[in-house]
């Protein structure tokens, strides 16, 4: 098996997601690889240390670019906050290292085509649009290919979470826009605009509005003193694809008691409905009564088995990462799936279309 040197940017909760699903992937599966946390680069290298040997890192830094130089890394996963992932893009593409990216890639557009563009010099790249990787998601682009619902005529979408709506909730990066950028919009409608354009091809069209409807909220804990809010908590975006697929989105992340990633798709001959958060296989509904399943698509090779999983948000990480590796050691087996970065750059300049209207829109 060849060895995947990796180093780790960041060290918050999506960092240790990548780092559950690494560690597993030799567990649960025989690959030609073995994934090896080298390097974890964080803020506080000396009060990580020991956590981190724990997880098996062998070295713990403050300096990604202290890493690529006195370390023997192949891959730098990059989970940081949206703002500082294009100077670690440019560090590992400098060294010709493969990438994977959290996403979104920037704070805006501007930024992710700038990402885009230094990472050609990277040996490999992707972007952790980790929904494709989802078991319902793999069927129902199953169900799409072999036409199963007839034609499509329009797709429904709803990814509602919760934890925004307490208003004493303290301002953490995710609520600041100049290291987020937006954002419900952004951190939620990247993946929905993804799975139009995985499952129905290019978009054409894209509307929308957005609202912020938690005004304000402490700078921290230990602060009692309001800072108004400039990122939306919520939006609804209207999408036309090239093909002439309706659809409609839902983003929210003040949904308190209806969390939910409700997915119905419309066809000439019946329907797909699940639910991403609670559900592996699409209910497939058909106009004249019969039943049929929809055929296990090859790629849930890159999964955990049934009985192994990990859980779906996990499993979907472990999915993304494990195809990365693949294509690390120069095999993809699942053409079309890997989600590149100008995938995500392609849903990000839709969002910063809307974002900067809503802008022009409240200054007017």
């Amino acid at each position: 098996m060849k060895p995947i040197r990796i180093a780790i940017v960041g060290f918050g909760g999506i960092a240790k997601t990548h780092i559950i699903a690494l560690k597993s992937i030799p567990v649960l599966k025989q690959s030609p690889f073995i994934p090896i946390l080298d390097t974890l680069i964080t803020r506080d290298p000396t009060g990580k240390a020991e956590h981190a040997q724990a997880m098996g890192f062998e070295h713990v830094s403050a300096s990604l670019e202290e890493a690529l130089q006195t370390r023997s890394i192949d891959m730098v996963d990059i989970c940081t906050p949206n703002a500082l992932h294009l100077k670690a893009v440019q560090a590992a593409a400098a060294a010709g290292k493969a990438i994977y990216c959290e996403k979104p890639l920037t704070e805006n557009a501007l930024h992710s085509l700038e990402l885009t563009q230094a990472a050609k010099s990277a040996k490999v790249t992707q972007a952790a649009l980790t929904f494709r990787y989802h078991p319902a998601v793999m069927r129902i682009r199953e169900a799409l290919r072999l036409q199963m619902i007839g034609e499509v005529l329009q797709c429904r979408i709803s990814y509602r979470r919760s934890g925004y709506l307490d208003a004493a909730r303290p301002i953490s990066w995710r609520m600041q826009q100049e290291m987020s950028g937006a954002g419900a919009i952004s951190d939620l409608g990247v993946h929905v605009l993804d799975l139009f354009r995985h499952w129905f091809g290019e978009i054409k069209e894209v509307t929308g509005q957005m609202n912020t409807f938690v005004k304000q909220r402490p700078e921290s804990v230990a602060s009692p003193v309001l800072t108004e809010m400039k990122v939306d908590d919520w939006a609804l975006l209207h999408v036309e694809t090239e093909s002439g697929i309706k659809g409609i989105a839902e983003v929210s992340r003040i949904a308190w008691g209806s969390e939910t990633f409700m997915i119905d798709v419309t066809g000439t001959k019946g329907s797909l409905v699940c639910d991403l958060e609670r559900e592996t296989t699409p209910r497939l509904k058909l106009l004249d009564g019969s039943s049929s399943v929809i055929p296990t698509p090859a790629t849930f090779a890159l999964l955990p088995e049934e009985k192994q999983t990990l859980g779906n948000a996990v499993d979907s990480h472990f999915g993304g990462l494990h195809h990365f590796l693949y294509r690390v050691v120069g095999e993809d087996r699942w053409e079309g799936l890997a989600p590149a970065l100008t995938d995500c750059l392609r849903a990000e300049e839709w969002i910063d279309t809307i974002v900067n209207q809503t802008k022009r829109s409240n200054h007017s």
